[in-house]
């Protein structure tokens, strides 16, 4: 009934197309091209970041119009996308050839991802409402503690005075919509999403699909002179089918099973000035929770809870400024089953106060920053030390910026491979160490008239990586690698803007990702890149956009052998197009396609891929 509800009131917007609002709301003002909110404790000019960021904006999503965050990351140097099936399905981002895990993912700044597994499955954040997203590549626990070795993700929410909705259909049964208001110190969407899918297993089954629906309430007032206060609330419900290996012979089999996930996030920042100090104090709480069933009811469920405190405050003096950070986080865990009689249980906590500090300079184009933090974990594991140091400048008068830092990250061991139990499949090991990483960069960014450029180099070493180690009876556990993992790579990355109705964009990233033994890291590709195109003549008038995501040669396993053998997956390129043509002065028809070229887009090992696809809508503008 929610679903029908939503659609509803998108095609009801869509026809009465209300009048624009023209008062004031929480907007992206504070989010401009020029400030970056991603990289430090506190917002920073873009020309003063001494990390590696990219910046997606609305005009950059447009282009791909893509209804999962995932493939819009594409066109981000030093990302690659494994998708385990159709859209919905389990989505993993990795960084610069670390792990799925070692991305911390955040929406509007509050984090996003499952406590339960330490990482975000993107297929979860399928029809989230994201207007912009910034992405900083490195080490980055020295702010935010565990889970930030191979980067960063802030999705945030788009804002646009007054209403706002869109409503599309398509290939396999897909229906994608959203409407949202914005106005008085207060923005509101909903959205959601449902496709029958595709066979996931490939052989010839029944359709696995998903659906997704969204609520998003975003509020801000000023609570007294200087001080603001602002709210986020975020409440999704998914459900995903799937096949699964039921015979536990390495390999999908035709299965009727589903999983529904419940994800609530709740975060408020209150921010102002005590004398000459500006404060910002943030609390937050997110619950992600799982029902897994198959054809004869609930086989399982998990629940994970993450509650944090925090207290930021900062000074400037002359070009120097200073920032603390005071960060208490509770995590929990808790997991039940029918399917064991309860034998899997289990309930779980893990408690971390982390301290930090960071210092910046900003001078004559000159900027270099210095951050460290301290986590105490509370004897569950070693307590952490991480930092990170950078330096950049910008030579006056020829557009050319040379930037270079350097850091240390640590990623605990997640619940899953702790205490995870599946009798038959996965014991976990409360044994474990947490994993650390130290890596170093070097870039240039550079301006020549109507283009800009970056070049980055980058070098990394992982100690204590966890893997998943497997049995002769395919069972499995985790374990820590005894040496080092090495990571490098380069990015380089462009955007030429001949006049100001045409756009082009591009990447390309090669990354050497290696384990202990020497052998490449699976579903790691060593060639990425992407070339995009945006033609707008006018403001308001017809648009139309166009992209190219290739995907190199990478390596896999095939499990339905013992020993597993390595197996190498084809290369492809995702073709990519999006067109708007306006019918009134708000409405315009919507058109985009996936997958154009009908390229077989596996990324995981046993996992079909969906094909061409194509779709049509409105939107209110």
């Amino acid at each position: 009934m929610l679903r029908r509800a939503l659609l509803a009131g998108t095609i009801l917007a869509i026809l009465f197309e209300p009048a624009r609002a023209d008062t004031g709301a929480p907007d992206d003002a504070d989010l401009t091209l020029d400030t970056i909110r991603v990289a430090d404790l506190l917002p920073v000019r873009a020309d003063d970041v001494t990390a590696s960021v990219s910046v997606l904006t609305g005009a950059d999503l447009a282009v791909r119009a893509a209804v999962n965050p995932a493939d819009a990351l594409r066109a981000v140097p030093g990302i690659g996308v494994s998708r385990s099936g159709g859209v919905g399905s389990l989505t993993q981002v990795r960084m610069r050839g670390a792990e799925a895990n070692h991305t911390l993912v955040l929406f509007d700044g509050f984090e996003v991802s499952d406590p339960v597994t330490g990482e975000a499955d993107f297929g979860l954040l399928t029809a989230l409402p994201a207007g912009r997203i910034e992405v900083l590549r490195g080490e980055a626990s020295s702010i935010y503690g565990s889970d930030a070795i191979g980067g960063v993700v802030d999705l945030f929410p788009g804002a646009a005075n007054g209403w706002a909705g869109a409503l599309e259909g398509g290939s396999r049964k897909t229906v994608n919509g959203a409407l949202g208001w914005s106005g008085h110190g207060i923005a509101a969407a909903v959205s959601g999403f449902r496709t029958d899918g595709i066979d996931v297993s490939g052989l010839g089954g029944e359709r696995d699909g998903s659906d997704a629906l969204s609520g998003l309430v975003r509020v801000s007032t000023e609570v007294s002179s200087g001080w603001t206060l602002g709210g986020l609330a975020l409440v999704r419900q998914s459900t995903i089918q799937s096949d699964s290996d039921l015979d536990f012979d390495g390999r999908l089999d035709n299965a009727d099973r589903e999983t529904t996930v419940d994800q609530y996030l709740v975060g408020a920042t209150l921010s102002g000035m005590i004398g000459t100090i500006s404060n910002a104090f943030r609390a937050s709480y997110g619950e992600v929770s799982r029902d897994n069933e198959d054809e004869s009811g609930r086989l399982d469920s998990s629940t994970g809870e993450r509650t944090k405190l925090s207290w930021v405050p900062s000074v400037g003096f002359g070009s120097h400024s200073l920032t603390g950070l005071i960060e208490s986080e509770r995590e929990t865990y808790k997991r039940d089953d029918l399917q064991y009689g309860g034998l899997t249980d289990a309930s779980e906590a893990f408690e971390t106060l982390g301290v930090a500090a960071e210092y910046r300079y900003e001078q004559d184009g000159l900027s270099l920053s210095a951050s460290a933090r301290h986590d105490d974990n509370k004897g569950r594991f070693e307590d952490a030390t991480t930092w990170r140091a950078g330096a950049a400048y910008r030579f006056a008068g020829d557009g050319l910026r040379l930037r270079a830092s350097a850091g240390k990250g640590v990623k605990n061991p997640t619940f899953t491979e702790l205490f995870g139990f599946f009798p038959g499949s996965f014991a976990g090991n409360a044994a474990l160490k947490p994993e650390s990483s130290t890596s170093w960069e070097v870039g240039a960014d550079w301006r020549v008239k109507a283009v800009t450029m970056s070049a980055t180099y980058f070098s990394a070493q992982l100690k204590n990586e966890i893997y998943t180690a497997y049995n002769a009876d395919f069972t499995s556990t985790a374990l820590n690698r005894a040496g080092r993992s090495d990571r490098s790579g380069v990015e380089l990355a462009a955007r030429w803007a001949p006049t100001e109705a045409i756009l082009v964009s591009g990447q390309f990233t090669h990354i050497d990702s290696t384990s202990d033994t020497g052998d490449d890291e699976i579903r790691v590709p060593r060639n990425t890149g992407s070339v995009s195109v945006s033609w707008q003549p006018r403001e308001g008038g017809w648009r139309v956009g166009g992209a190219l995501d290739f995907v190199g040669e990478q390596d896999d396993f095939d499990f339905g052998v013992f020993p597993s053998r390595r197996v190498k997956l084809d290369s492809y390129v995702l073709a990519s197009a999006s067109f708007e043509y306006p019918l009134t002065e708000r409405l315009a028809l919507h058109l985009r396609g996936e997958n154009l070229f009908d390229d077989a887009a596996v990324d995981v090992f046993g996992y079909a891929a969906p094909g061409a696809a194509a779709y049509v809508g409105l939107k209110l503008r």
